[in-house]
């Protein structure tokens, strides 16, 4: 796991350098162990590749970063791990191949000597790298399948820089550090940017599942998608219960084996939840190298909300070791503090990821595995009920007109809170389709509040789900099974924008790197290509069928309660210890001009009216926000790209 960076184009050696170390020392958290860098000329332009290392697999000077390929003069930066390295390394070598060490970048520059860009279809793990083709004098930068790396890039007159946090590129000096208010905008509505877009103007991201050639003079060469979406097996394919019971646990087994692969001691993000003991359950029989450890956090201050008794029974049932990480209100305040400045991009969740990372850090640990996008994978959330049978509705409702739509909507929502009702109403207003319901159920500011702040889609030229026009979700959509497009959407948008983001983000804060074996791509293809019918069956609950895969795993109490997630309580924080935090934060966003005041003052004033509601959730994207402003123009005009 490391933090990388690359300049490339038609500027001084010294320029290069300085930009580099730039990034470099923007990332040094992602890579505490090794650091390295190298200058290539290329005729006409210079390349810069630099990387932070955190060693995980080969920890010896063998694994070193840049990486060079002796036979073909190709350099490699690379961030990630490939969990089928191994078997690759054996075709590689089969193929007259030799190997210095075993680290997993080795076999990716191996791999790409042998195969090419067909290497990319190859790789089972989460990578981003910036690999220098020699032979062709281009730049290649990839990503894997679901995003769960990160890499951010920015083109300018002549060159082409890239890096694993946005604000990295930030430091190069050749950014100029201005808010992008179409990311802006999807942040307000959704919590998180909505990619390829960033809060930084001209940065993007590259998309998940894809790659990007350079030439020396940071011009897009080639580009393309390798992956995508499974096709959905029709009705004559779909197999007896058993059968897809039994496929679904071997690719479940074989999933969180390849991702016990580690030189150093591996942990687990261990709830009383259905995923995380799963994967203990399945990781408890790890054949060689070190034991499996769990780590819970717990909350003496929160017994109500504390589960580290039902954690502690799981791991001494599967004989692992059991890590009680206790955290009080006091430290999970202060550390809330550490992560506001810790923060690539604003966010309004993901700091309880922060918590848990730290607390696991602070035991040693440099590895863990986590349940993220279990949920996502076997149907976890309410949203796959809610929106189809929302949709259902919808279509009855259509025909009548739009005053007695309303008037169903009021008596139907009468007992939920404000802004309940107020999203509800606006979604029988718009009259949207699956994707459009979808995106209305996701929304944290609704559009007469992103008006109210000065923002509205048209002004912007996005689309009215705040997206950009050009981006579709053609391969999420399946006009015949809305709740499997339901889990292609989440899987698309709401775990690659916010989830494996504010992951990879607060996971590398803390120096960890956080692994998900529920995105396994063979797992995750398999289970996309089952039906609906399939997956959720019709009265079933939530995770059926990870309930029947894992089912020798489970208690009968497990299977019983219901979903729960590990919050933090910042609605009563706002209230509390974390008020004068909100009020210097918005103070600050009013002065920024950024948003119209007035629209903050009365997302404040939502939430004061109905404190123990969902408002709580608006006001802290505000603070978020205000927070991430707060540090960008507290540095040096230098380093924010002004230079």
């Amino acid at each position: 796991m490391c933090g990388i960076a690359a300049l490339l184009g038609d500027l001084p050696s010294d320029q290069i350098e300085t930009s580099l170390r730039g990034m470099l020392d923007a990332q040094a958290h992602r890579g505490p162990d090794d650091t390295g860098s190298v200058l290539i000329p290329t005729g006409g332009a210079m390349l810069g590749l630099g990387s932070r290392r955190l060693a995980i697999q080969d920890i010896s000077a063998l694994g070193h970063q840049p990486m060079r390929n002796e036979n073909t003069g190709d350099v490699l930066v690379y961030n990630g791990e490939i969990y089928n390295a191994p078997e690759l390394k054996a075709m590689l070598q089969s193929a007259g191949y030799c190997f210095r060490g075993h680290s997993d970048t080795e076999v990716l520059l191996r791999a790409y000597e042998q195969w090419g860009l067909d290497c990319l279809d190859r790789l089972r793990g989460m990578f981003a790298f910036a690999l220098w083709d020699a032979r062709c004098s281009r730049l290649l930068m990839a990503r894997d399948h679901f995003g769960i790396k990160p890499l951010y890039y920015a083109t300018g007159e002549g060159w082409i820089a890239c890096a694993s946090e946005v604000q990295a590129l930030t430091h190069c000096g050749l950014i100029a550090a201005e808010v992008d208010r179409r990311a802006l905008a999807g942040y307000l509505a959704y919590g998180g940017v909505q990619e390829p877009l960033t809060i930084i103007a001209n940065v993007f991201a590259l998309p998940r599942g894809s790659w990007k050639e350079f030439d020396p003079a940071g011009n897009v060469t080639a580009g393309g998608r390798y992956w995508q979406f499974p096709r959905l097996r029709r009705s004559a394919e779909v197999q007896p219960l058993s059968e897809i019971v039994e496929e679904g646990r071997v690719l479940l087994q074989r999933a969180v084996k390849r991702h016990l692969l580690s030189d150093v001691r591996i942990g687990v993000f261990l709830s009383g939840g259905l995923d995380s003991t799963a994967i203990v359950g399945l990781a408890r029989n790890r054949e060689e190298g070190h034991s499996i450890e769990a780590f819970t956090v717990s909350f003496p201050d929160r017994p109500g909300e504390d589960e580290s008794g039902a954690a502690q029974a799981t791991a001494e049932r599967f004989g692992v070791i059991f890590n009680k990480c206790q955290v009080s209100d006091s430290t999970a305040l202060r550390w809330m503090t550490d992560a506001l400045e810790r923060i690539d991009q604003p966010s309004m969740d993901g700091f309880n990821t922060y918590v848990v990372a730290r607390a696991t850090r602070e035991q040693g640990i440099v590895v863990a595995l986590s349940g993220l996008g279990g949920d996502e994978i076997f149907g976890g959330y309410n949203l796959f009920r809610r929106v189809p049978r929302t949709y259902d509705a919808m279509s009855f409702l259509n025909p009548l007109p739009m005053s007695m739509r309303m008037a169903f909507c009021a008596v139907g929502t009468t007992f939920f809170s404000k802004v309940a009702r107020h999203k509800a109403a606006e979604m029988i207003a718009a009259d949207p389709g699956l994707i459009g319901i979808y995106f209305h159920y996701r929304r944290l500011l609704s559009d007469s509040s992103l008006r109210s702040l000065g923002i509205t889609s048209q002004e912007l030229g996005l689309s009215e789900d705040l997206q950009l026009r050009d981006l579709r979700y053609e391969d999420s959509y399946l006009q015949a099974d809305h709740l499997s497009s339901v889990g292609r959407l989440d899987a698309s948008f709401y775990l690659q924008n916010v989830l494996l983001r504010d992951s990879d983000v607060f996971g590398m804060a803390n120096s960890l790197e956080i692994r998900v074996p529920f995105l396994d791509r063979d797992l995750s293809e398999w289970a996309f290509s089952l039906p609906g019918s399939q997956l959720l069956p019709r009265g079933a609950p939530l995770k059926y069928l990870l309930r029947q895969i894992c089912a020798d795993l489970y208690t009968r109490k497990q299977l019983r309660q219901r979903k729960r997630g590990f919050t933090l309580p910042l609605g009563s924080w706002l209230r509390g210890p974390l008020r004068e935090l909100m009020n210097e934060n918005l103070r600050f966003l009013q002065s920024t001009a950024l948003l119209d005041p007035s629209g903050i003052n009365l997302v404040r004033a939502s939430f004061e009216a109905e404190p123990n509601g969902p408002a709580w959730s608006r006001v802290w994207a505000l603070v978020t926000l205000g927070s991430w402003m707060r540090k960008q123009q507290s540095r040096p005009a230098s380093l924010r790209g002004l230079a």
